[in-house]
């Protein structure tokens, strides 16, 4: 036992310390294919029979949630609201719910080798980091990915607990199927965006050594131009520390520097192609989180503002504070979901982005005294206009901050629509619009 755990807490290559995140994802059925070992004792990915046969019982099992829900006109939000545009933002939830977790398990199943492909890439990326005397500390990459795993069991423990202690409190105890098609849009996105971030971060890392690397190269440079004097030992070997928990060490004795920095353009462009690939396989994925996300904000910040400034909340059980804690938590889980996608995706494009600046500052550093490393460097810049890193959903919008931004005014536009509705609506026509959803029964 002792052994296994040391050998799970020391990793020696890239899918070791990958294990976690792919075996949760692998057990909760938003991936075919888990970690095994290869014939060499090294990790590799495979699909397995059980891998499909488990996506297939989840989605059976979610779409049973739903439809009993739908079937029997019960919803979280009609515990709280029994208006028009409650219904609405209920029908709207449900259909986005029941869209997303087929697009969800579409993608796994039908685009697994695209994510396959990207995780091999990163895994050959590494060996050819070796070539130029890098080595990646694959322990930071499993203490990482476990921090990712457990913040987010810490975040959705937390807000079942809050959800949980909201309708306890009232004496108000939905079903099972309710509770399960309310909380189930939630696991799934929280499990994508536990995956998306530990590829995120992994390509990161590598960006940002290559950064490291150009900036060494820059300073032995100038170091070589300012004291030509100490060249024989101080090109004998080139110390780079150690950036975000990757140790380096480059040698002269090996390469020469525009061999480096070809080296280094492979490499970009290795790390360039993972990240399509995996653009690929969670473009869709992204869509609906973010169209998951929009609406709950607008039909939750309705909410909160009905209940505080109306008096719908007065023919519930529900306490006004009650009502902004419940619907006010579910929109900051579900937000900082986003957040968390839109920061990973940004700080990897900026992390990409600083190669062709750092290119060009060693270009002016080596200008005039190594015309083939120059001329290296030009093609590595020529390349960095090219190759560049981009996530989006669908291509609709970029998952970058600047959806936040858009996020927030077209939820307040929204939001003012449907306020200026529900001042234009008697009594009424609530009732009967509700009525032509869900049915006369469940009212």
């Amino acid at each position: 036992m002792r052994k296994c755990l040391r050998t799970f807490l020391n990793p020696k290559d890239f899918y070791a310390a990958q294990r976690p995140v792919l075996r949760v994802s692998f057990l909760v059925g938003m991936t075919p294919f888990t970690v095994v070992k290869g014939p060499t004792e090294l990790m590799m990915l495979r699909c397995t029979p059980f891998g499909y046969i488990n996506s297939s019982v989840h989605v059976i099992l979610f779409c049973s949630c739903y439809v009993n829900a739908l079937l029997n006109g019960e919803t979280i939000t009609r515990f709280f609201f029994r208006t028009d545009i409650s219904t609405l933002g209920d029908v709207l939830q449900f259909t986005i719910g029941i869209t997303a977790l087929f697009m969800t398990f579409f993608c796994s199943i039908f685009q697994r080798n695209k994510l396959i492909k990207s995780f091999h890439a990163l895994a050959s990326i590494d060996r050819r980091f070796k070539e130029i005397g890098m080595e990646t500390n694959y322990k930071s990459t499993l203490h990482y990915n476990l921090l990712v795993m457990c913040t987010k069991v810490i975040i959705t423990s937390l807000y079942l607990v809050v959800c949980l202690t909201v309708f306890i409190s009232s004496d108000t105890y939905p079903s099972v199927t309710t509770w399960m098609a309310f909380l189930l849009p939630y696991f799934m996105m929280s499990m994508v965006i536990v995956l998306f971030l530990c590829f995120v971060n992994q390509t990161k890392h590598r960006f940002h050594l290559l950064n490291k690397v150009l900036k060494h190269l820059r300073q032995a440079t100038l170091e070589k131009r300012i004291s030509p004097q100490r060249r024989p030992s101080y090109w004998h070997a080139i110390k780079i520390q150690r950036p975000l928990g990757i140790a380096s060490v480059y040698s002269n004795n090996d390469k020469s520097m525009p061999d480096v920095v070809a080296t280094v353009a492979e490499i970009q462009d290795a790390l360039c192609e993972a990240c399509s690939c995996a653009e690929d396989y969670f473009t869709i994925q992204m869509l609906t989180i973010v169209t998951i996300v929009f609406v709950i904000i607008v039909f939750n910040s309705y909410y909160v503002l009905d209940a505080l400034l109306g008096s719908t909340s007065r023919d519930t059980p529900f306490s006004k504070g009650q009502f902004a804690m419940f619907f006010l938590c579910q929109a900051m889980v579900y937000g900082f979901g986003v957040f968390n996608i839109v920061y990973g995706s940004s700080s990897l494009m900026q992390e990409n982005d600083n190669i062709g600046s750092n290119v060009h500052k060693l270009l002016n550093a080596a200008a005039g005294a190594d015309s083939e490393l120059a001329g290296k460097l030009m093609q590595l810049s020529l390349q960095m206009v090219h190759r560049k890193v981009r996530f989006s959903a669908c291509g609709l919008f970029s998952l970058d901050f600047s959806l936040i931004f858009t996020l927030v005014g077209a939820a307040t536009t929204y939001l003012v629509i449907l306020i200026q509705y529900e001042l234009s609506m008697d009594e009424s026509k609530h009732e009967t619009i509700a009525r032509a959803f869900l049915g006369n029964e469940t009212w």
